[in-house]
């Protein structure tokens, strides 16, 4: 992993995402079901100490998806599934009194275009053909493909979900970013579970095992 350098936490919500990012948020994460389809990566601040990071609670500006569409939902899943994993890991989540870091969320998505050229099948064309050892000509048929390319364009929407941890000066010690191709038409079941596979697989790095104490 990377060292991080200097960067703000995603305290605001960027004004691009407001046009329906509940349905982004519940898509982005649920890139899901099948997590081949997810890149994960994280960067951390070099010299920190990770092994003093105890307790924790959600940054003050963290407000999610209750923002858009009013989807208390969808951001009571996602902290459920970040607060399981942490808690998994030994942290513990208070409300009041002195925390060692906070936690936040974001979501961005990006329009884009996959173009591909195909050979097209052209069927069987008839002709002459020599049999195998027998030294005689026999009738068959052979494939023929155009020699004019198909070109074919895909649009898509990718997504990409990051994870913040801050420490008690405000800074940005740690970020996780998973990044993937939308998908749609989810069942309830299938949005919960493909949130915590992909947010297990965001934290799997945290703390990092590679900093240096």
């Amino acid at each position: 992993m990377r060292a991080l350098p200097t960067m703000a936490p995603t305290s605001t919500v960027r004004p691009a995402l407001t046009t329906g990012l509940w349905l982004i948020l519940s898509t982005i994460l649920l890139m899901g079901c099948s997590s081949n389809n997810v890149t994960v990566d994280s960067d951390y601040k070099a010299g920190v100490d990770f092994t003093q990071f105890k307790t924790y609670r959600w940054h003050q500006s963290s407000t999610g998806a209750k923002n858009y569409n009013g989807n208390d939902i969808l951001d009571g899943r996602i902290r459920a599934a970040v607060d399981a994993e942490l808690q998994a890991k030994g942290f513990r989540r208070l409300e009041t009194g002195d925390i060692d870091f906070t936690v936040n969320y974001d979501v961005t998505t990006q329009a884009k275009t996959d173009v591909r050229s195909y050979n097209t099948y052209g069927g069987m064309a008839p002709g002459f053909s020599m049999g195998y050892g027998s030294g005689y000509y026999r009738y068959g048929y052979s494939m023929t493909y155009s020699t004019a390319p198909e070109v074919r364009t895909v649009h898509y929407e990718e997504g990409t979900f990051v994870l913040d941890v801050i420490n008690r000066d405000n800074k940005l010690v740690w970020r996780g970013t998973a990044e993937g191709r939308l998908k749609k038409n989810l069942s309830v079941e299938e949005k919960r579970q493909s949130i915590k596979n992909v947010i297990a697989k965001v934290l799997a790095n945290f703390p990092p095992q590679d900093a240096v104490k």
